[in-house]
């Protein structure tokens, strides 16, 4: 008969909670699991089944729990959380920003629409795009990979390493990368769009009698829903190939390989 002794109880319950705090903090932080639409309840009971099965596999340090020590423990995990659910948020947002600005370039800036997840309004063609990147990251089993990130992290972070800014501001600079490849999403329809005014701008200048800024918008404006229905055709593979760069980062900047 498997007997527990209060000591035991107390190290295992100890061991236990400083890796659910950082695996809840995540799942706080992470898209669509982190979103309104998942009730906090059911992100709670996530975060503990997956502290239950992680925490006999990772090297959790003995603490006295009635300590300021092990507040600040507390609080140190759940930064890390909030974190590196933060370097998968980039990705999501990557493609909501790229969907606003395509907005705005098309003319389609003035459509908003209710985000449930954020509870606020943005550009349809954003709300667009970020459907359209939650829908592959399921489908190409990108929760899997990030349940793996999740686990590897106690490995480059282990619980009680303290807080090394080097690591924050390589997360900052992330946001760089993502503001870098949401203009290489709109580059080429920014370009059309402007090959078009140059083109109506002749036309003015030669015909002055004509209206011809009067057309130009609805032109432009179905051109770019033009360009939007071709790009769907490339679209999963445009999110590979940046989720891999993300992967890679992870891999370069942070010593963690996942097989994703």
């Amino acid at each position: 008969m498997l007997e527990l002794y209060p000591d035991q109880l107390l190290n295992l319950t100890i061991s236990f909670l400083l890796p659910f705090f950082r695996i809840g903090a995540f799942i706080m932080a992470l898209p669509l699991f982190g979103s309104q639409l998942v009730s906090v309840r059911v992100r709670a009971a996530f975060a503990f089944v997956i502290a239950i099965i992680v925490t006999p596999i990772i090297n959790v340090p003995s603490y006295d729990p009635i300590s300021p020590a092990y507040v600040v423990l507390i609080a140190e995990q759940l930064i890390i959380g909030f974190v590196l659910g933060f370097v998968i948020t980039v990705l999501f947002q990557l493609f909501s920003l790229a969907g606003q600005l395509a907005a705005m370039k098309a003319g389609l800036g003035f459509a908003m629409s209710n985000d449930p997840a954020n509870g606020i309004s943005v550009a349809t063609m954003g709300q667009y795009y970020l459907s359209m990147v939650a829908l592959a990251f399921l489908g190409t089993n990108g929760h899997l990979v990030v349940i793996e990130y999740l686990v590897e992290s106690f490995n480059y972070w282990p619980i009680g390493s303290g807080f090394n800014s080097e690591r924050y501001w390589q997360v900052v600079l992330l946001g760089g990368w993502m503001f870098e490849k949401a203009l290489l999403i709109v580059l080429p329809l920014a370009i059309a769009v402007l090959v078009i005014n140059l083109s109506f701008g002749v036309v003015a200048k030669a015909s002055p009698q004509l209206n011809v800024f009067a057309l130009g918008f609805p032109v432009i404006m179905l051109f770019s829903l033009f360009f939007f229905w071709v790009m769907l055709e490339d679209f999963l593979d445009i999110y590979r190939l940046f989720f891999e760069e993300v992967l890679d980062w992870m891999n370069t900047t942070w010593g963690i390989r996942l097989d994703g």
